[in-house]
């Protein structure tokens, strides 16, 4: 079942007052109900940068294991939802992305990037 006329969202972020620029990332996929939101961390290398890696690797990965997943059966060995797996395997696989992207101009390879799930 799609979710796409089930959910209206608006996305929208600020600077705030201290920064230049933005780097905070949002992304959704209608069809399984999925938003995700990355906060940059202003002051840390290329936040902007880690916060586009983890949406759009969360975007890729969540929305293919959906269809081939029962979402609301039980894992038998950690008694999680496979929902809550799904969710959490992609943001694990978007933090080694993240830390394996070199950024240019930047020098090394860390990067904050807090993200809800």
């Amino acid at each position: 079942m799609s979710l796409l006329t089930k959910f209206n969202n608006v996305q929208l972020s600020d600077t705030g007052r201290v920064r230049e620029h933005n780097e905070d990332a949002v992304g959704t996929n209608g069809d399984t109900g999925l938003l995700v939101l990355a906060d940059g961390m202003g002051g840390y290398n290329a936040g902007e940068v880690a916060s586009g890696i983890a949406v759009r690797t969360v975007l890729e990965l969540v929305p293919p294991a959906c269809e081939r997943e029962a979402r609301n059966a039980t894992d038998p060995e950690t008694s999680l939802m496979r929902q809550t797996i799904i969710l959490r395997d992609a943001v694990a696989r978007a933090n080694r992305v993240i830390h394996a992207t070199p950024v240019r101009g930047h020098g090394n390879h860390y990067r904050g990037l807090p993200l809800l799930r």
